[in-house]
């Protein structure tokens, strides 16, 4: 079976398009049973990696989180950046113009890098590996302030790099030779 190497980047670049679900939970209002103007809410983000045959394992993932339209809600970053789990709030998807989000700020959209460990599975909670689900919880948005209320859209996807470690995996071995040794005495 030939592979060209081009058919590599292009089954990368559409792996998380079909190999990683995310989901958003309902939005949970601080109290009542719909959310009304200045209200805080909270909801959560799903990251489910595939556990099919073809399914690899992905690094440095984020979460890019963002309402569609600010007026009538925004994200709320937490208390404190990282928050008590060790995900941190950041302005962009890494590199040099990101920066953290301040406490308490009220954002449009957000990046969300999860912490090397604590909440997810032990292994690399910055990863996703194959079958992967993790969960980041207790997530708040507010209401805006209009009387009248308003709708919109809160998004998430994820962001992720192929595993090339998982891809291209070192110091494999060769099939074995033999050669049959007679000592004759």
């Amino acid at each position: 079976m030939a592979i060209t190497l081009r058919d590599i980047r292009t089954a990368v670049q559409n792996y998380l398009d079909t190999h990683v679900g995310v989901s958003i939970s309902g939005l949970t209002p601080a109290g009542g049973v719909s959310i009304q103007p200045n209200e805080v809410f909270t909801f959560s983000v799903t990251a489910n990696n595939s556990s099919a045959a073809d399914a690899i394992r992905l690094v440095n993932v984020r979460y890019h989180i963002r309402v569609l339209n600010p007026a009538v809600a925004k994200l709320v970053v937490p208390s404190s950046n990282p928050d008590a789990n060790g995900v941190t709030y950041k302005s962009g998807p890494g590199g040099f113009f990101s920066f953290n989000l301040a406490p308490n700020a009220e954002v449009g959209e957000m990046f969300l890098f999860p912490p090397a460990s604590g909440i997810f599975a032990p292994d690399k909670a910055g990863d996703l590996d194959i079958g992967d689900i993790d969960t980041i919880a207790g997530l708040k948005g507010k209401a805006g302030s209009a009387p009248a209320g308003g709708s919109t859209s809160i998004t998430c996807a994820v962001l992720a790099e192929a595993d090339l470690d998982f891809l291209f995996p070192k110091n494999e071995d060769s099939a074995s030779a033999t050669r049959a040794l007679t000592v004759v005495g």
